[in-house]
C-alpha cells in the first residue's frame, strides 16, 4: 500500500481533507500531495504528520494487523540464515589462514635449522 494510501486512510477516518493536513503542516497542498505519492518525505515531516493526526509514525509503513491509532511497532522476525552461513565461512577461512601462519612458521624453523648462519 502507498504512503499516500495510508495517509489518505488515516485523514478520512479522522474527517479531515489532505490540504487540512498541508496547512497543518505548513506545507503547500500539491507538495504535500506530490510528496505522499513520490514517497519523497523527510523523516521530520512523518513525525511533524504523525503528531498532527495523533497516530504512531509505525503506522505509516506497517499497515497490516494495525489500526491508525495503534502505537506498537511490531518489527518482523529477522532471518538470521545468511549471517549464520557467512559466520561459518568466515571462521573456515580464519582457520585455513592459522594454518598457513604454522606452516610458514614450520617452514621457516627448518630453514634456519638447516643454515642458521645465512638467515
Amino acid at each position: 500500500m502507498s504512503l499516500k494510501a495510508i495517509i489518505d486512510g488515516i485523514i478520512r477516518d479522522k474527517h479531515r481533507s489532505l490540504s487540512w493536513l498541508a496547512i497543518s503542516m505548513g506545507k503547500t497542498f500539491d507538495g504535500l500531495r506530490l510528496g505522499l505519492i513520490n514517497e519523497s518525505i523527510k523523516y521530520k515531516d512523518i513525525l511533524l504528520m504523525a503528531e498532527i493526526l495523533e497516530v504512531s509514525p509505525c503506522c505509516f509503513f506497517n499497515t497490516e494487523g494495525l489500526d491508525a491509532d495503534q502505537n506498537m511497532v511490531s518489527e518482523p522476525a529477522v532471518e538470521y540464515g545468511d549471517l549464520k552461513s557467512t559466520l561459518k565461512s568466515c571462521k573456515e577461512m580464519v582457520a585455513t589462514l592459522k594454518d598457513q601462519i604454522n606452516d610458514k612458521e614450520r617452514i621457516i624453523t627448518l630453514l634456519s635449522k638447516a643454515q642458521p648462519d645465512k638467515l
